[in-house]
């Protein structure tokens, strides 16, 4: 992404200082809106609920990362570098963490509704609605006539193993897609991505899957990527 305005850490923190007072008085929401109306555009970023982890009684963690990573947000078209962003796959929320000039870590739930896109070093993610009309965040793995996106999850479950009651999140895991025109298109094998295509493509997909050695369910985001863009070559001849 290309950054048109950045927001620093330096510039959080002393947005935060300042807001310290009201805070003490005022429920976060009520501050955070403050905040956004005393510094305009900046609390596009410094905007949502204060967040507490809820889940210390659990094994693993809800989380694509277990730690925060550096990433990109965009937020009204603005993109915003440097942050410390976590995303919780179980619930699907975007946690910022920072730390204010008392050097205190504090964390907050971004608005959802607000985020365009994020990224990760090797992920950029964008908020598309889903297969059932519904809006999320989805990972991009290529764009174009052909866009393959995938969707990631984690659930909690019971630990049956031992005699004590206990929860753990499941691995992260994935719902591949490819996106035609508009419409979702799951697939986890050659067989069901090939039934994304009109019959006279398939022919020549698979013919390319072999040769190329492709298992779609196991293949890495480069090898589907070098995929989708070959059959976006072929979408565009037909077309």
């Amino acid at each position: 992404m290309c950054m048109k305005k950045s927001l620093t850490i330096t510039v959080l923190a002393v947005l935060l200082g300042l807001c310290r007072l009201y805070a003490q008085q005022t429920p976060i929401t009520d501050y955070l809106a403050e905040c956004e109306r005393k510094y305009g555009g900046d609390a596009d970023l410094v905007n949502g609920e204060k967040y507490y982890y809820p889940y210390r009684q659990s094994q693993s963690d809800p989380f694509f990362f277990t730690n925060p990573r550096s990433a990109v947000i965009l937020i009204h078209d603005k993109e915003f570098e440097g942050q410390q962003l976590r995303y919780d796959l179980f619930n699907q929320k975007l946690i910022l963490d920072f730390q204010d000039i008392y050097g205190a870590t504090s964390s907050l739930v971004l608005r959802k509704e607000w985020v365009e896109a994020f990224a990760f070093e090797q992920q950029e993610f964008i908020q598309m609605k889903g297969p059932e009309g519904e809006p999320g965040f989805f990972q991009l793995v290529t764009g174009g006539s052909i866009t393959c996106v995938y969707k990631w999850s984690k659930d909690q479950v019971m630990n049956l193993s031992s005699g004590v009651q206990s929860y753990y999140f499941t691995e992260p895991v994935k719902d591949s897609y490819l996106v035609i025109e508009g419409q979702f298109y799951s697939y986890k094998s050659n067989r069901s991505f090939l039934k994304a295509f009109d019959p006279e493509l398939q022919k020549t997909v698979k013919q390319f899957m072999k040769q190329t050695k492709v298992k779609v369910k196991k293949a890495p985001d480069s090898q589907i990527r070098h995929l989708v863009e070959y059959c976006n070559s072929l979408y565009h001849e037909d077309s």
